[in-house]
């Protein structure tokens, strides 16, 4: 691999219950958030027990930058697990990471798609925090080699080569003429 990126990992999540699916709209539910040092992520899989395990997107990534800036611009306390994401991390715009195989350790994923938020994070946080995540909702991502992903500073590695941008940085829609 080519490219070398310094990250964070601050979180690693899983719940074994959905808060979003199968509930009234805006109905956000009390399954427990379970916080990890390291987690073992699975080959296809994700995190054993998790909500998504064998989904077609099986972890999701989400920057801490962000995280922090909706918080912030909501005037809420910091609060992570509330995002209900797998991977909270900083030092990349995930959305670079959209259509690309990258490793952290010893882990490899496939970056799939961009993880969109939806109306529901206004309920769980404020009212405007669908709008402030727009674009910068997360990463969708599948697991291509197994390993465990251990929070701290870890080296991100990709064939790809790319100018990194600012984590804050939303996705770009396509201007259609």
């Amino acid at each position: 691999m080519s490219m070398k990126i310094e990250v964070n990992i601050s979180y690693l999540y899983s719940s074994a219950e959905h808060h979003y699916f199968t509930r009234k709209k805006f109905d956000v539910g009390d399954a427990e958030t379970f916080e990890h040092d390291r987690l073992m992520l699975e080959t296809n899989r994700g995190i054993k027990g998790d909500r998504f395990e064998f989904s077609k997107y099986p972890i999701t990534f989400m920057s801490e930058e962000v995280m922090r800036e909706v918080c912030k611009a909501l005037a809420l306390s910091y609060k992570p697990s509330l995002f209900r994401r797998n991977i909270v991390i900083s030092g990349i715009n995930l959305n670079q990471l959209i259509g690309k195989r990258f490793s952290i350790g010893s882990v490899e994923f496939e970056g799939l798609e961009h993880c969109a938020p939806c109306t529901w994070m206004n309920a769980v946080l404020s009212k405007g925090a669908y709008r402030l995540m727009s674009g910068r909702g997360g990463l969708r991502v599948k697991v291509i080699k197994d390993g465990y992903l251990k929070r701290g500073t870890n080296c991100l590695q990709t064939a790809d080569n790319f100018e990194l941008l600012n984590p804050l940085q939303a996705l770009q829609k396509p201007k259609i003429p």
